[in-house]
């Protein structure tokens, strides 16, 4: 999910080459190359990864691809309920008012992400909230269950009772009023915003100034539906998301502190900048939502023709070198996800691993073309890896499939609801599997999904995808594009796509499984060879 509540201030950091990779053009105006956006949610999961089953979930009901677990090796389980080898039990369907929220109070109780400003007595009185209203006889219409619960909320940091199963208007309407009373969301909203790295005098103020409808968005973020207030998803809380910042957030004081104090640029040039950016300019770059490169380009381009104005060459030439100093920053988290041990064989001859101490080295040239191509007993699909804009996934994937990582391994998972076949655990063929022992960076945001693609899972916590992938088959996965945060590596062919829609097509429910079922009979992943293309 998107935080543009903050993820503005990113992107103008980018833009005076502070917080992200840049490069710049002959004439030396920086030119911003990805804008960086912050995870949000009012809850994340960031519980021990033992317990992670993450799923990604759709709208409509859909639950979407998991991400894998990493760097344990300590005993999981499948059912979502966060520990080893419990029994079924806990999937059992819940009947009761005092089921539910008993439920709702041990997933909240669980969870070490909540701000601190909620207390335990705040979250008993959440989870009352939640259980009154719905009356007992909806509860088992809805056929709720503490997994399906426990999956949505590790998946989305929300319980998804809109999105996924469906309460009324009205069931909303009184759980967000019952819910009100029962926290300080002022204070979780700052301590949020908090979290977010926003700077404190705006985290504080965010808290001050949101209106009691935005206070709505942020519990319904919580119980209802994914799109709560600080995705700025839905129309009314964009505007909200506007008005936060028109009334915390001073873009040309930000701008002139920034080009002043980060960048070395004179009193005088920056603020000649600040005084040509037009109240037009202005508001554009606040109504901006940042995954929107379309809409960002013109904003970004007028920003850059005010610097190439008013900015010596001195300082034009000053801004490239931290556009350098910039890059080398962004490449601290890309050397976190590239190792430095010698790279397999390329043919795949070497000896078998499956367990490994760190992140991969970097063993593709990203100037190449590479194809890995899936034996499978289904057939073959042939997926291009993307090497110029997923570097570290792709090669991270290809150095796993050289040391034969997925070799013999099960396509475990098929939704037909979201178009999806998920693979890659070698370990316990499961989506808790504990991966390889290390995790890699999230290679950008704001991902939409179409037939064919090879996308990274991961739990709901950022960058920590590592092994597991799962394919896009048919129209149904665009429902994962309000998701945005699984990193799509490669493009598979039509044959390949044709193999795929029809291991879907086999798709068998399994009734034990809360993430949907599997293909049948079920196909294996013989190996994945990985060759040089172009």
């Amino acid at each position: 999910m998107r935080a543009r509540a903050f993820a503005v201030l990113a992107v103008l950091l980018c833009l005076v080459g502070a917080a992200c990779s840049s490069e710049s053009n002959d004439d030396g105006v920086i030119t911003v190359q990805n804008a960086t956006s912050a995870p949000t949610g009012v809850a994340t999961d960031e519980a021990d990864p033992v317990s992670d089953t993450n799923g990604v979930t759709g709208s409509e009901g859909a639950s979407a691809a998991t991400g894998d677990v990493s760097g344990t090796s300590e005993p999981t389980d499948t059912n979502g309920t966060g520990q080893a080898g419990q029994s079924s039990e806990q999937g059992d369907q819940l009947v009761s008012q005092a089921d539910l929220g008993s439920a709702v109070l041990a997933i909240l109780s669980s969870d070490a992400g909540l701000p601190e400003s909620i207390t335990d007595s705040q979250i008993e009185c959440l989870a009352d909230s939640v259980a009154l209203s719905l009356e007992p006889q909806r509860i088992a219409e809805l056929a709720i269950n503490e997994a399906t619960l426990r999956e949505a909320y590790n998946t989305s940091g929300s319980f998804l009772l809109g999105d996924r199963f469906g309460i009324t208007g009205s069931e909303q309407d009184k759980l967000v009023n019952s819910a009100t009373a029962c926290a300080d969301w002022r204070g979780v909203l700052t301590d949020t915003m908090t979290a977010l790295e926003a700077p404190p005098e705006v985290a504080s103020c965010y808290g001050e100034e949101v209106s009691a409808e935005g206070i709505g968005f942020l519990i319904s973020g919580l119980f209802i539906s994914a799109e709560g207030l600080l995705d700025g998803q839905t129309d009314s809380a964009s505007e909200e998301i506007s008005r936060l910042l028109r009334a915390c957030f001073d873009l040309r004081d930000f701008l002139f502190d920034s080009l002043v104090a980060q960048q070395g640029i004179s009193v005088e040039s920056a603020q000649c900048v600040v005084d040509n950016m037009s109240d037009e300019l202005v508001d554009a770059y606040l109504d901006l939502d940042p995954s929107n490169q379309e809409a960002a380009a013109p904003i970004f381009a007028e920003l850059q023709d005010i610097q190439s104005r008013c900015f010596t060459e001195e300082e034009l030439e000053q801004l490239n070198d931290a556009t350098s100093s910039a890059s080398s920053a962004a490449g601290d988290s890309f050397e976190m996800s590239v190792g430095s041990q010698p790279c397999p064989l390329e043919d795949g001859s070497g000896q078998q691993m499956l367990d490994f101490d760190g992140a991969q080295p970097m063993c593709l040239d990203t100037s190449k073309e590479y194809t890995a191509v899936f034996d499978t007993t289904a057939g073959e699909i042939r997926v291009v890896l993307d090497t110029e804009n997923t570097p570290v996934t792709a090669n991270n994937f290809a150095v796993l499939a050289r040391y034969r990582y997925y070799d013999d391994t099960l396509l475990f998972r098929t939704d037909p609801s979201i178009g999806i076949i998920q693979g890659g655990s070698p370990h316990t063929n499961s989506p808790a599997d504990p991966g390889p022992g290390y995790t890699i960076v999230d290679e950008g945001s704001g991902f939409t999904y179409e037939p064919g693609q090879i996308v990274m899972a991961r739990s709901g916590a950022p960058n920590s995808a590592s092994a597991q992938f799962f394919f896009a088959v048919n129209e149904d996965t665009v429902l994962l594009n309000g998701q945005g945060t699984y990193v799509v590596f490669g493009q598979m062919d039509a044959q390949s796509l044709e193999v795929a829609e029809a291991i879907l097509a086999s798709h068998a429910d399994q009734p034990e499984n809360p993430l949907g079922g599997a293909p049948n009979p079920p196909v294996t992943v013989n190996s994945v060879t990985i060759t040089e293309t172009g």
